[in-house]
């Protein structure tokens, strides 16, 4: 049990904060959010009688993350394709890395974190946290809060995060989300039939989990579309002037009763039709005599019409409207907030006969399907960074090869040791999946399969001290290469003569200087190549020495390093 806090000795200052800081839970959402966090961050101290003593900063000293390439893991498939990227360590880090090279570029996020059940586990706090720890909800609850709060920079305004989880945090989960996101950009909660058949559960067999959906800002979301498929296309079987439509009736007795929506309508012998009592037509007066004029509504002879004559009789008529199939398409179709078609069984076949060993992996099909009905286009930047066996990596270069698309992933995971197995969740599960899908393999069942193309970097996370000292700065500058590149998609080396680097991609040049006195060479070796230069120089401050590079203003953009790094990460650790 944790001692009694002594308030003597607070500051004024001390005292304001701490109660800003009681202030900040909302909607009813309380866990203790300052019980021991990532070595990263902020731990309790249950002795201390000062802030200082309580809530010492483990920044003071500690590594920031960097990133450092693995060029034996390098994969190319697909020359001139987008390059997709696998980092290796905790996702906290990697968070913080993509901080600083993918700020608000995200379009889509898609993560399964640890349900939290008590039969999965999470390593928090360095520490695998056991399922009698009372504080279990809490640590997972700031376990996800840290992660979601870096996850929302990364989304672009119109950005989507799904997130799949069980019954067990779905609740806590969603305040969590509401209070990060706004309870106002929650797109929906759909529920997904996970399994078919099981006999767990004490009361109920568990048969759904699901998945939160939500948004940077609703307002500048896109309309979700659904996958059109043959079954639905069939539903279009007539054809006039303006091409396949189909019939739907313009009266349905499950329709909420609204105004001005009982009402007659003329038939073609001249009776009138109206709805029963209590019952509504889908359109107003207005909307149906707009559309007659369209000829957009068909009167079709009835023996058993829903609707009433002037008499209050049968109508020997019922009425339709047609939907036409090309705007629906332009238009699309809503999708549905319950999924039956992805149960896990799918996804764990796959990775059998992919001599892939690893549990709970999703289905590929689940998540190609949230990617197609967000609707973004064939282009986006796709991140999972709980990715585990690299099912999302997976999704998108099988939609990429069935449209041609050039969507990028970023797969984050750690490089655990898989449940005992001896197989490290990165090096040994992840990557080997990814090769295998670019590369093609040879399945469990004899069959060759093909390789879907694509390109991989591969990264893991290192780190470099944190104090602001001049050669600390110098040894983050020397170690950012790596980040940089990512940040601005610039791969392919020109030129290093060892004082600064220049990278290429189709449009665009990366320059790097490590050194003030490089500034000159640099220059002049720019001024032989065509083309912009976004460029790095190496600073003690926030000066990337503007007026050296006056007779070249017009090539390059300059920002000082590691200034510009150290900005982002002074606002995470603060």
């Amino acid at each position: 049990m944790f001692k009694k806090i002594s308030y003597d000795n607070w500051s004024k200052e001390e005292l304001i904060k701490e109660l800003r800081r009681i202030k900040e839970t909302k909607y009813g959402l309380v866990w203790h959010r300052d019980l021991p966090k990532e070595k990263i961050d902020i731990l309790i101290n249950p002795d201390a009688r000062t802030p200082s003593e309580m809530f010492p900063n483990e920044m003071a000293g500690k590594p920031f993350p960097i990133l450092k390439e693995t060029k034996s893991k390098e994969i190319n498939g697909s020359k001139g394709k987008s390059i997709n990227l696998l980092i290796e360590g905790d996702n906290y880090h990697s968070l913080a890395v993509l901080n600083f090279t993918h700020y608000e570029l995200v379009d889509f996020i898609y993560i399964d974190p640890p349900y939290n059940t008590g039969i999965d586990d999470f390593v928090y706090n360095d520490k695998r946290v056991d399922k009698e720890d009372p504080f279990r909800h809490s640590k997972w609850l700031s376990f996800m809060e840290k992660r979601l709060k870096l996850a929302k920079n990364l989304l672009k305004p119109d950005g989507v995060l799904y997130i799949s989880i069980g019954n067990d945090e779905l609740a806590q989960l969603k305040m969590l989300c509401d209070e990060i996101f706004g309870e106002f950009n929650l797109v929906e909660v759909i529920s997904r039939v996970a399994k078919t058949a099981s006999n767990k559960g004490t009361q109920f067999s568990p048969s759904v989990d699901y998945l939160l959906c939500y948004t940077k800002d609703l307002q500048q979301l896109g309309k979700f579309k659904d996958i059109v498929t043959d079954e639905w296309l069939k539903l279009f079987n007539k054809v006039d002037k303006r091409g396949k439509y189909r019939e739907i009736s313009l009266y349905q007795a499950a329709l909420d009763v609204r105004p001005n929506q009982n009402y007659f309508i003329i038939c073609p012998d001249g009776s009138k039709a109206r709805p029963p009592e209590g019952k509504v037509y889908r359109w107003t007066e207005k909307t149906l005599l707009e559309n007659l004029k369209d000829d957009r509504v068909v009167f079709k002879r009835a023996k058993n019409s829903p609707l009433l004559d002037e008499k209050g009789k049968k109508s020997s008529w019922n009425i339709y409207t047609k939907t036409y199939l090309s705007e629906r398409e332009e238009e699309g179709k809503r999708p549905r907030n319950f999924l039956d078609e992805f149960i896990n069984r799918r996804g764990a076949d796959l990775l059998s006969e992919m001599d892939i060993e690893f549990n709970y992996s999703k289905p590929v099909n689940l998540i190609k399907y949230l990617i197609q009905i967000t609707n973004k286009g064939n282009d986006i930047v796709v991140l999972d960074f709980f990715a585990g066996s690299g099912t999302t990596g997976h999704a998108v270069l099988e939609i990429n090869n069935e449209d041609g698309g050039s969507r990028q992933f970023i797969l984050c995971t750690n490089n655990e040791d898989n449940n005992g197995s001896g197989l490290k969740i990165a090096s040994d599960i992840c990557y080997p999946r990814i090769k295998k899908v670019i590369k093609g393999y040879k399945s469990t069942k004899g069959d060759n399969v093909v390789g879907l193309g694509g390109n991989l970097k591969y990264y893991a996370c290192d780190f470099v001290k944190a104090e602001p000292t001049d050669r600390n700065k110098r040894k983050l500058v020397d170690e950012s290469t790596e980040m940089l590149c990512i940040r601005e998609n610039a791969f392919d080396l020109v030129q290093d003569n060892g004082d600064f680097k220049i990278f290429k991609n189709s449009d665009k040049y990366l320059g790097i200087v490590f050194y003030e006195e490089a500034i000159g060479d640099f220059k002049k070796a720019i001024k032989k190549i065509k083309g912009h230069f976004n460029t790095y120089v190496f600073s003690l401050g926030d000066d990337p020495h503007e007026k050296q590079f006056a007779d070249v203003k017009e090539k390059v953009a300059l920002c000082a390093i590691p200034e510009v790094i150290l900005k982002v990460y002074r606002e995470i650790f603060k």
